[in-house]
């Protein structure tokens, strides 16, 4: 079942430092890996709060520079909700929120 846009915005907003979110694409948006989580570098000044990672799998996604950084989480979570995502790996408290 594909993971709403207040699902990924909650979670996301409750994120700690070292955590992430981690989806996997639907088919239709090319089956890609997602990462979502709270720059370390924030919040030295120039430096957005999130980040967003994508890529063939998570391996790469992990080394790939940022494909999004927004101070509003809601605006990541929209991009990953529209593409029909679902949970990859999800820690248990974090898939309650689905």
């Amino acid at each position: 079942m594909p993971v709403s846009k207040k699902v990924v915005t909650d979670a996301l907003e409750n994120l700690k430092p070292g955590e992430c979110l981690k989806f996997k694409l639907s088919p239709t948006f090319g089956g890609r890996t997602v990462i979502l989580e709270v720059n370390p570098a924030f919040p030295q000044k120039g430096q957005k709060k999130f980040l967003l990672r994508w890529a063939d799998d998570e391996a790469q996604a992990r080394a790939a520079t940022p494909f999004m950084t927004s101070d509003k989480a809601k605006k990541l979570a929209e991009w990953v909700a529209d593409r029909s995502p679902e949970w990859l790996d999800q820690p248990p408290t974090l898939r309650k929120a689905a």
